[in-house]
């Protein structure tokens, strides 16, 4: 049995498409569908709930978090919601996923060797997609787009009690090392954590310099790339039993410091960064 994870944050004009994805790609080894809708102010629910619905989608679970932060909606499944099937998906809003994906990965993972815990799903369209296969291939990472958990790794999250830091950005690195370290976060890899299939994953329609949306979009990625790497200097230098409970003190440090903690990258991310870190404080 396996459950299913969507996290979405103001996906209006995506959660229809990708929920349908998902209807299309359930077997009768689905257990739940969980949409933990975090901070929307725009109808994401309201389109999630005339879904369900209109499909009868009795497998759809629909959790509204106040908080618009997808490290606490992690967070929040993991401590509060996951059971014990066999393998948990985590997927975001605006991608559609290939025929059978979750089945498919769902065995894999299952029938794999003790020390795999996690299955990526492979990126199947966009501009770099042979980089961010190679990532997965040659490298062990995986995407929040869609992975898999099995029970032992969630049961290992919830036994020591791991959380994610509320405002951390550049969460799909973090949750590799996570992963691929057994939650020691040392820097080497374990062998053999993560497994993937071929052909099988995800797609997504690419960014448009031509929508004024999409534009806004990649800026705001961008910017929690950017951010997120200079958060992974200061959790780098801390056990990870002595994390803190949200990032707001680091992001302090880092504003406080902003032109030497910046002075490796662009005017343009530094003018990004700024920006968000703005917001945050």
């Amino acid at each position: 049995m396996f459950n299913i994870i969507m996290f979405a944050h103001n996906e209006q004009n995506n959660i229809s498409n990708s929920l349908m994805s998902v209807n299309d790609n359930k077997t009768p080894s689905l257990k739940c569908v969980y949409l933990i809708a975090n901070g929307c102010t725009d109808k994401t629910v309201e389109c999630a709930e005339q879904l369900k619905n209109q499909l009868n989608f009795d497998e759809l679970n629909i959790v509204n978090i106040e908080l618009g932060d997808k490290c606490n909606a992690w967070n929040h499944y993991m401590h509060h919601l996951a059971d014990d099937v066999d393998c948990h998906f985590f997927i975001d809003a605006d991608v559609n996923f290939s025929d059978d994906c979750f089945q498919l990965m769902h065995d894999k993972l299952v029938n794999s060797s003790n020390a795999e815990v996690a299955i990526a799903g492979l990126p199947l369209s966009g501009r770099n997609i042979d980089f961010y296969r190679s990532l997965v291939v040659e490298r062990a990472c995986f995407f929040g787009n869609l992975y898999g958990l099995n029970h032992q790794f969630i049961t290992r999250i919830r036994d020591t009690k791991f959380y994610l830091p509320i405002g951390l950005n550049w969460i799909d690195s973090f949750l590799t090392k996570a992963v691929n370290t057994d939650i020691q976060f040392f820097n080497y890899n374990l062998p053999n954590r993560v497994t993937y299939i071929d052909n099988v994953g995800y797609s997504f329609e690419s960014l448009s310099p031509f929508k004024p949306a999409d534009i806004k979009l990649y800026f705001n990625r961008v910017a929690r790339y950017e951010l997120g790497k200079l958060q992974e200097r200061y959790l780098d230098a801390l056990d990870v039993a002595n994390w803190p409970k949200d990032m707001k003190q680091i992001n302090q440090k880092i504003y406080g410091n902003f032109r030497n903690e910046t002075k490796d990258i662009s005017i343009i991310k530094r003018f990004l960064v700024r920006k968000r870190l703005t917001k945050l404080l």
